[in-house]
């Protein structure tokens, strides 16, 4: 019976310790990600085509933020001037 406690505490400390690691690597190596990125995803249509060279909508939104000064290289054929003017507003430019 003493073995068996023993084995319970050395796995359950094995487990705490393991936690308390994996807690502190989530919270130093977590990927801060730009506010700005959902509300100019919710102006764009969400038709996810690809016609914009991007992956999808939110890749598109997170494209334009990057260079949100300089939309000249940002468009969307699906949402046409006026999502751009949109996606624009939201930016600030």
């Amino acid at each position: 019976m003493n073995v068996i406690l023993i084995a319970v505490i050395v796995l359950g400390a094995i487990g705490l310790v393991s936690a308390l690691v994996l807690i502190y690597v989530s919270k130093k190596f977590a990927v801060k990600d730009d506010l700005r990125i959902a509300p100019v995803s919710e102006v764009l249509p969400q038709a996810n085509c690809g016609g914009c060279g991007q992956a999808g909508c939110r890749a598109f939104a997170q494209f334009c933020v990057e260079s949100s000064p300089n939309l000249d290289k940002c468009f969307c054929p699906v949402g046409g001037n006026d999502g751009m003017q949109k996606v624009a507003a939201v930016l600030g430019v």
